[in-house]
């Protein structure tokens, strides 16, 4: 099997090319310079890669817009970005080479504030509470669409919350874990954060670059997978195991400007699915991540 992965450059990208290399699965990245947008520049990508090989081909669809925040100062970008580079994605491949396995990475977002469930399978029906999340929806029904118009082999991921080292510091974990380093290093005793009060599921991004594997070679096909640890963590319990891992020397404070517009209250997932089917379970666990978290952000600021 051979792949191709957009969004390569981003925080997921390069922990899925190390995966697929580590397994014997060679890969193309996109080049971050076309503009996923433009259909011809990425027609003319999928039809170089499907070229390439005769090996079984897989594409694996991660560029995106995906700060949930940011999307409520833009939504017409996200709209352009995570729908229509989608549908340029899958109008390619199904002009190209319809037999190519296309993993479409959307986001637990889709399923909105679902508080009234103790945990979240595929069954339950989204319900997008910003632009980010309505976006991935809709990117989400042109891939089903898609897939019943042309036979396109086509999967959908659901990942739940995935942190671990070298994240942006736009993403609440990492931002948090480099608050707190920073203080650390100004000799600060106080940080500040937003809402502290949602559930939510966190997941280490090496588990949920496997699953994306696992879903690739497996006999997938028109399905949707959660990919979540199945352990719903308020955030304050979160950013205090951060604090302790760092020493326990700095209090919070709350920033009203960090508070998002609407915000998903809980969210866990069910992964009982991919488990079953797939044989997928976490390796790493959430103290382990975050002390990884913490370690990255002292070395980046310089400090140990």
């Amino acid at each position: 099997m051979r792949a191709m992965v957009t969004g390569a450059s981003g925080f997921v990208g390069p922990y899925l090319v190390k995966e697929l290399q580590e397994n014997g699965i060679s890969s193309t990245v996109l080049d971050a310079a076309i503009d996923i947008t433009n259909f011809d520049a990425v027609k003319g990508a999928v039809d170089d890669f499907a070229t390439r090989t005769k090996e079984a081909k897989v594409i694996f669809h991660l560029a995106a817009l995906s700060h949930v925040g940011t999307s409520w100062n833009d939504p017409l970008a996200y709209l352009n970005v995570n729908v229509g580079g989608t549908l340029n994605l899958l109008r390619s491949v199904e002009s190209v080479d319809r037999d190519i396995k296309i993993v479409y990475v959307s986001s637990s977002e889709v399923y909105g504030n679902q508080s009234h469930l103790d945990s979240i399978d595929e069954a339950t029906s989204p319900r997008p509470l910003s632009p980010y999340a309505s976006s991935k929806a809709a990117a989400e029904t042109y891939v089903l669409q898609y897939g019943r118009a042309f036979g396109l082999n086509c999967v959908i991921a659901r990942p739940f919350n995935h942190i671990g080292p070298n994240q942006s510091a736009n993403f609440l974990v990492s931002a948090v874990a480099k608050r707190i380093c920073e203080a650390r290093l100004k000799g600060e005793d106080e940080i500040l954060v937003g809402n502290l009060g949602a559930t939510r599921d966190f997941l280490d991004v090496r588990d949920v670059v496997r699953a994306y594997r696992l879903i690739a070679v497996g006999e997938t096909s028109f399905d949707t997978y959660n990919i979540s640890s199945g352990i719903g963590k308020r955030i304050d319990e979160v950013v205090q195991m951060l604090i302790e891992i760092d020493g326990g020397m700095v209090k919070t404070k709350t920033d009203p400007s960090l508070m998002r517009p609407v915000e998903v209250m809980r969210i866990v997932g069910d992964s009982a699915r991919i488990r079953s089917e797939l044989g997928f379970e976490p390796s790493y666990t959430l103290e382990t991540t975050l002390r990884e978290v913490i370690s990255y952000w002292r070395e980046d600021l310089g400090f140990s």
